[in-house]
């Protein structure tokens, strides 16, 4: 039994071509299950996420990303857009407007609506397959800058220290160097006068 609402106005269907559209139509939504929670994982950990829950979501997404999975992930996309091609030529093919109450023509009416069906799921899923590698790719650019930025920043409080103790240390030679040296009278002629006085008197 077809529960989809475009299809309940249909006459009835031969059993055969609905099994045959039914898996191709599941087969759409399987990849959907892993790209939709990734993607919202990316989009709140980048959103509302600190550094950790970001480098933990892109632990995640590395492995399809940075792997060799990659490889064979373009090849999956590839595929997909030519099946979401040929799924957009079948809707938009006239297919007659199914009145004539023959199995023909409900046929042909079931598969343009799969068809449109197919455009919308296989179209998501391009969607999704681009999305996940630029965010991953834009979030490690930014983890990257904001690093390299606490690294300048640092280098820079640094060199700020050093400037400021050099300065410091050249005021504290120029002070050195303007105060004039205490000059100290010898003792010796000192004590000799003294006792030249002592003989006079004596």
């Amino acid at each position: 039994k077809i529960e989809h609402p475009a299809y309940s106005s249909l006459p009835r269907l031969a059993p055969a071509v609905c099994a045959m559209a039914a898996p191709m139509l599941a087969l759409a939504y399987v990849p959907l299950i892993i790209w939709l929670p990734l993607l919202f994982m990316q989009c709140m950990a980048a959103t509302y996420g600190g550094r950790g829950m970001q480098n933990m979501v892109r632990s995640i997404a590395g492995l399809l990303v940075d792997t060799a999975v990659n490889a064979v992930l373009k090849i999956v996309w590839i595929v997909m857009l030519v099946l979401c091609l040929d799924c957009a030529r079948n809707a938009l093919m006239n297919r007659g407007n199914g009145n004539s109450g023959d199995n023909t023509s409900s046929l042909a009416v079931f598969e343009q609506y799969a068809a449109r069906e197919g455009v919308l799921v296989w179209g998501l899923n391009l969607v999704c397959m681009m999305a996940i590698p630029t965010v991953h790719s834009l979030n490690g650019e930014a983890i990257k800058l904001e690093r390299d930025r606490d690294i300048m920043k640092r280098q820079a409080e640094q060199q700020g220290a050093f400037a400021k103790q050099l300065l410091s240390e050249s005021s504290d030679k120029k002070v050195d160097k303007a105060v004039p040296k205490e000059t100290t009278m010898p003792e010796k002629k000192e004590d000799e006068a003294e006792g030249e006085m002592r003989k006079r008197t004596d």
